[in-house]
């Protein structure tokens, strides 16, 4: 945990690491606690719009990438089927926080009054890139504003091969470095060294500095491409926002009345040979419900329907239930309640040997062979 004080006022400051782990775990949790520590900074006034990067203190660094941490807690809120309003207000919210973010970055950079190439903020490149995202979030705004369908949005240009793969090897050059400042500082806790020391060309004060510094030129390069792919996505943002309002429209429209009149009337025509050839006429009614579907329209909703469903689940349940209640009080044979615990129980076993009692009077009664009644005729094949 890192605090930064200023006019004895102090707050949490989440470390890169664990704020990265919260953004994908959390994301909403981590909007609102960065949020919130934006309106501390905002209050304390830590940075001010005429200071260079070596007047922002080491311990400070890390909130300059404030804005874009916040802008990816927005990108990476989950929105469902219905919600894309809100989610084309998420990545709004993001692209203006990545265009503060760049451009505190190129204010700073601007006014420091040393020029450091290993500590660049912002490249001439990187510059240009940033005018051009700026002037096509301002674009893609407009047009999604004016509702315009028309109005094709602006195309980011397609990223070059050599320049995604020189980004990506800067990257991971760039987290090398960090790692290797991280541990130079954590073989100077191990030893002891004193924070004034100077040890592997750093001292405490001048590490410190050289690790936030790497991560902030890391979200640097982080922000750029987060911003691009942000605004090839509002486009289709857009487009689902309107096929919501579209398919909600639809289904505020009343249905289409149906025709409340008798039928239709149609009178035939037919000569008639067998009476000299006479006209005769009829007529005929066709009933309104001719023009109706061929197939049963449905008479409930799917909630009715569902419920319907349910009721009858539970009442089959509920007789399923009773009849083996009924079927334990069912006299068995003797081995079958001993099968199933009841030998306990003197009405079952009372009931049991009625049954055996029954079963025996049969079969004294009905002797084995006792209906084979021509069994004394022999063979009638001879």
């Amino acid at each position: 945990m890192l605090f930064v004080s200023r006019h004895s006022f102090q707050f949490p400051v989440i470390s890169r690491d664990h704020e990265v782990k919260s953004l994908d775990s959390q994301p909403l949790d981590a909007a609102r606690d960065l949020e919130r520590l934006q309106q501390e900074v905002a209050q304390l006034s830590l940075f001010s719009s005429n200071e260079g990067l070596e007047d922002v203190s080491t311990k400070s660094l890390p909130l300059l990438a404030l804005e874009h941490h916040l802008a990816l807690a927005y990108t990476r809120l989950p929105s469902g089927r219905g919600q894309m309003n809100e989610r084309q207000s998420q990545l709004r919210r993001s692209v203006d926080l990545w265009a503060a973010f760049l451009h505190k970055l190129e204010t700073l950079e601007s006014n420091s009054s040393s020029s450091n190439d290993d500590f660049q903020l912002v490249t001439p490149a990187e510059q240009k890139e940033y005018q051009m995202l700026l002037e096509c979030s301002s674009s893609t705004t407009t047009t999604e504003d004016d509702n315009n369908n028309s109005q094709q949005p602006p195309q980011l240009p397609a990223a070059n091969r050599d320049d995604k793969i020189a980004r990506f090897k800067a990257k991971q050059q760039a987290q090398k470095e960090v790692e290797r400042l991280k541990s130079l500082r954590e073989r100077r806790s191990r030893i002891g060294v004193a924070a004034e020391e100077v040890m592997d060309e750093f001292d405490e004060e001048t590490l410190d500095r050289s690790v936030a510094m790497t991560n902030l030129l890391l979200a640097k390069a982080e922000a750029l491409e987060e911003w691009a792919s942000t605004l090839r996505e509002l486009p289709m943002i857009a487009r689902m926002v309107q096929m919501e309002q579209d398919r909600m429209e639809g289904r505020m429209q009343p249905p289409p009345q149906r025709a409340t009149a008798s039928g239709l009337q149609v009178t035939h025509i037919t000569l008639d040979g067998a009476n000299n050839n006479q006209l005769q006429f009829k007529r005929e009614e066709i009933k309104s419900q001719v023009f109706r579907p061929g197939w049963n329209q449905p008479t409930m909703s799917l909630h009715e329907l569902a419920d319907r469903e349910r009721a009858d689940a539970i009442a089959r349940g509920e007789r399923q239930k009773a009849a083996e209640a009924n079927q334990q009080l069912q006299p068995r044979r003797y081995d079958q309640l001993q099968r199933d615990g009841l030998e306990d129980n003197a009405n079952a076993v009372d009931a049991s040997a009625a049954l055996d009692q029954a079963w025996d009077d049969w079969k004294d009664e009905n002797p084995r062979g006792s209906g084979n009644k021509r069994g004394d005729q022999g063979d009638r094949n001879f």
